[in-house]
């Protein structure tokens, strides 16, 4: 089941079998990914790893590989945000009995997508766990995701070490570099980086504002001296940008570009998204 991912996700893997070998599946985990992994094909093996453990059951598994064990339940954004009633629904459906005594799991997918109103729905779950019941988040953003869901959670990093190179020219490097230098005076330069000498469309957008998201990462992860597996990039890529990097003021700008560029989804202008991340950040333009 698992064995497809012992090479690339050393830690996963361990963090798994040891757990079960040792009877100890926790009630949340949260696993950030990226889009190397197969979400789809990562989803069915991780559930039924949890629930088969080194058993091998034909018929539950074809419920599975066809998203009809009655076990599983994955919530999925409506719109923009995970809804409170989602959580509930699934909450209340968890208390009736099953067919069979296996474990049961809810996968949250996009789980930065959780508002305030869900993630308190899911908090009471997580502080207060239920026999045989299990959380799996998925994120491609954990510091996006509310701290408090976040720290409840057994955090497992599956994002495959694959240094990327930035070159000068680079979009993502050079709006990082107009963010860094000048803060909340950022719009004017951004606009006329990104929109006036550019005709970009909304996928690339995404795109820029993930790298983006990535660069800030790993500052983040080198300021803190995390192993170089979390990173993306190479540091000598980056290194010439002055960053203020304080982890606060980082986290916020990951928020900030991951929240915004979902407003790119439903056509709102870029220069008011650019904006919006702006004044997430730094409050706003401030006359020079």
């Amino acid at each position: 089941m698992l064995e497809k991912y012992k090479e690339d996700y050393k830690e996963f893997y361990s963090i798994i079998n040891n757990a079960i070998n040792n009877d100890k599946i926790s009630h949340a985990y949260m696993f950030e990914i990226d889009n190397n992994l197969d979400k789809e094909e990562f989803i069915k093996d991780i559930c039924e790893k949890l629930i088969l453990k080194e058993k091998k059951d034909n018929t539950i598994i074809n419920l599975i590989n066809n998203n009809n064990y009655s076990n599983i339940r994955r919530i999925i954004a409506d719109g923009l945000w995970i809804k409170k009633e989602q959580i509930l629904e699934v909450q209340n459906d968890f208390k009736k009995e099953s067919f069979d005594n296996n474990l049961k799991i809810y996968v949250i997918e996009e789980a930065e997508k959780l508002n305030k109103s869900s993630a308190n729905t899911l908090l009471k779950f997580l502080e207060e766990p239920e026999q045989n019941i299990c959380a799996i988040l998925l994120t491609k953003n954990k510091y996006a995701v509310i701290n408090t869901i976040m720290s409840r959670c057994i955090n497992i990093s599956l994002i495959k070490k694959e240094y990327l190179t930035i070159e000068t020219d680079d979009l993502a490097y050079k709006a990082v570099e107009i963010l860094e230098k000048h803060q909340n005076n950022s719009l004017p330069y951004l606009y006329e980086l990104l929109v006036v000498k550019k005709e970009i469309e909304k996928k690339e957008y995404i795109e820029l504002f993930e790298k983006m998201q990535k660069i800030y990462n790993d500052v983040m992860h080198i300021n803190n001296q995390i192993e170089d597996k979390y990173n993306y990039y190479d540091i000598e890529s980056i290194k010439n940008i002055k960053f203020d990097s304080n982890d606060t003021l980082l986290i916020k700008k990951i928020n900030a570009l991951h929240k915004n560029s979902e407003y790119l989804r439903y056509n709102v202008n870029i220069k008011t998204i650019l904006d919006k991340i702006i004044i997430d950040v730094y409050g706003g333009e401030k006359n020079a």
